[in-house]
């Protein structure tokens, strides 16, 4: 049997021929002489996304060609089912790494034996491949960071999912992906922070893109995103944690919890112009945590549903909120 590669990259790809030689470009460009494997998983792909993968005739990528679509869930975990890599990391297809990825990353591994996933920092490209954010961080304050951030995802999925690296086993404990997941990106870093410590690494080591297709506005506006969040929740609210007071304080902040996420889709509903499912959304919020009705962001862009976008826009800018 050859040596097994020390990383893999699993790409699943449906219809993002025309972002992937880029993906693929950026695994191959990574700085250091790091071993590793690329699993394509074409699931059924009805664009240029076959020809692409033709043009790349290393002997590291290994391409799974689904006759038709079976959808992200099913994707994702046979890619990291197939994966021989001691680390591996996930990456969109239409998502990109900096050179420096693997070097910034694979060596907390080693020097935080007890580490089962480490991240960094992304920036946001569009389209065309230019930056249009540098650094997307809030939550750091520009320092490395090490330790347990399962209460804090909880509240808000802030890790890039390009920018992550883990240990295979810290994966595979949280395979099967659910079907009825709209998303797997939010859902592997909170099975993982359950049981692990995590570290930030206060460098950019990937890019994300956002464009006019991009996955995670369509699940916003069909709305199930709303629903594979609230049910994840309910899963992990259900269960108990093997840390005795990671399961306390968990507890202690449901409702504030479920409320924050409720904001967040309030948010993203009114951004979409989708009024009644903000306000909707906004109410649900208020009646989890009624403290929010002394939050005047929060009751400013309730009232703005009653408006419309544009009228609060103009309000807003006349009335300069």
């Amino acid at each position: 049997m050859p040596n097994k590669p020390l990383v893999s990259f699993v790409v699943p790809c449906y219809n993002y021929g025309r972002y992937l030689g880029d993906c693929l470009s950026s695994i191959f460009g990574q700085q250091g002489n790091f071993d590793f494997e690329i699993i394509v998983i074409n699931d059924g792909s009805t664009d240029n996304t076959s020809e692409v993968l033709l043009d790349f005739s290393d002997q590291r990528l290994k391409v799974i060609t689904h006759p038709e679509n079976l959808g992200h869930a099913i994707t994702v975990t046979e890619g990291l089912r197939l994966a021989q890599g001691e680390f591996v990391a996930r990456i969109d297809p239409d998502d990109r790494y900096r050179p420096i990825f693997l070097s910034a990353l694979i060596p907390k591994f080693y020097d935080f034996p007890k580490v089962g996933l480490v991240y960094g920092d992304a920036a946001l490209i569009n389209e065309k491949g230019e930056v249009t954010l540098y650094k997307s961080d809030v939550v750091h304050g520009n320092c490395d960071f090490k330790g347990n951030e399962f209460l804090n995802l909880l509240e808000n999925n802030f890790i890039c999912s390009p920018t992550v690296i883990a240990r295979k086993e810290v994966w595979h404990m949280a395979l099967p992906v659910p079907t009825w997941l709209a998303f797997h990106d939010w859902y592997f870093t909170l099975m993982a922070a359950r049981n692990y410590e995590f570290y930030y690494v206060n460098q950019v080591v990937a890019e994300y893109r956002v464009h006019s297709k991009n996955y995670h506005d369509t699940i916003v506006k069909n709305k199930k995103e709303e629903g594979s969040i609230i049910r994840l929740l309910d899963l992990i609210f259900q269960e108990k944690e093997n840390n005795c007071v990671l399961y306390s304080e968990k507890q202690k902040k449901k409702r504030y919890i479920y409320a924050k996420h409720y904001f967040i889709l309030a948010d993203k509903y009114f951004w979409f112009g989708m009024e009644n499912d903000a306000r909707r959304a906004y109410l649900c919020a208020l009646r989890r945590y009624p403290l929010y009705f002394f939050n005047w962001g929060f009751l400013r862009r309730m009232l703005a549903t009653f408006l419309g976008k544009k009228n609060y826009e103009f309000l807003k800018n006349s009335l300069k909120w």
